[in-house]
């Protein structure tokens, strides 16, 4: 009775915290707001090699950004739902023409 009742209890808590898992990327990142480091520079005698531009980071904005995007909800239509941009897309059904 006991292990039904602990399975029940571990189940439920599992069930909830599916429901919250898309919550962290619609909230402010404890890194959202770490202050930016001025670029290296070479010292007196010594250059610095010119970086290659896919390793260029890009310069920070100044508004805050999320990381999820609001896109209509295909299970209810006139509705929207939150995807978080780590979060693939839907895959679409398959065509009839594709069978």
């Amino acid at each position: 009775m006991k292990l039904i009742r602990t399975v029940l209890i571990v189940a439920g808590i599992a069930a909830l915290a599916g429901c919250s898992t898309r919550g962290y990327c619609t909230k402010v990142q404890a890194y959202d707001n770490a202050p930016s480091i001025p670029p290296i520079t070479a010292v007196a005698g010594l250059s610095l090699p010119t970086p290659n531009t896919a390793l260029k980071v890009p310069e920070a904005r100044g508004e805050p950004v999320t990381f999820a995007f609001v896109v209509p909800d295909p299970k209810h239509p006139g509705r929207t739902k939150i995807q978080c941009l780590d979060e693939p897309p839907p895959i679409p059904a398959p065509s009839d023409s594709t069978k």
